[in-house]
């Protein structure tokens, strides 16, 4: 940060230096000849690399503090939104009296603690990461969800949210078989309860997300 500081500081020096060789040049009765005609269009061109690499410059940093952002909104083991992104989403959904067609599903990985007791941790974080895929494959062009606990994660439908929350507990339920399926040793248990409301009617995304509707998928 401190080199890139002194880098502007640069910058700034040659740039308003060009700029009052201009505007003396521009005044001087030898304007026109050719000595202060190179002179004075070096400054210039010399003025507009400068401001193309400060341009260049900041578009790297305004990438980079994006590339920052995301990784402090992303979970390191399962990459998918974290805590603080889910409760910004929250957030957003709480600056307004809740629409009823939105819904959410809590989802719960019932057997990661047997697995880490059984093969170590290793292995537990292994088959999680391969949970949060299955979970990715499932919500996408779906909705939003992260990681809302150590083993519980929440999606977020909108958007003709009762068939988008079926679609995704299909997809979820076929993922994890498919798992289970083909890493017999490694199998993952979960619930999933979704909470809809088109059929609650409440105003605040927190009461929404605490709800048990009693709809309940499991896979052993």
């Amino acid at each position: 940060m401190k080199s890139y500081r002194a880098l502007k500081w640069i910058q700034g020096i040659f740039i308003v230096f060009f700029f009052m060789a201009f505007c003396i040049l521009l005044r001087a009765e030898h304007f026109l000849s050719t000595e202060y005609s190179i002179f004075l269009f070096s400054g210039l061109f010399g003025c507009l690399a400068f401001l193309a690499f400060d341009l260049i410059s900041w578009n790297r940093q305004k990438k980079k503090e994006q590339r920052l952002f995301q990784l402090a909104q992303t979970d390191a083991l399962t990459r998918l939104p974290n805590t603080s992104a889910l409760k910004n989403e929250l957030v957003k959904l709480s600056e307004t009296v809740l629409e009823d067609d939105i819904s959410c599903a809590v989802i719960s990985f019932d057997n990661i603690h047997r697995l880490n007791r059984t093969y170590g941790h290793e292995a537990g974080d292994a088959v999680f990461r391969e949970f949060a895929d299955i979970l990715r494959v499932s919500a996408e062009d779906l909705c939003f969800i992260g990681r809302k606990s150590g083993r519980t994660f929440l999606a977020i439908f909108r958007e003709n949210s009762h068939e988008k929350t079926e679609l995704f507990l299909e997809r979820l339920k076929r993922g994890v078989e498919i798992h289970n399926e083909t890493n017999g040793l490694l199998p993952i248990t979960y619930h999933a309860e979704a909470a809809y409301n088109d059929e609650l009617h409440y105003v605040s995304i927190y009461d929404l997300i605490k709800i048990r509707s009693g709809k309940r998928r499991q896979q052993a």
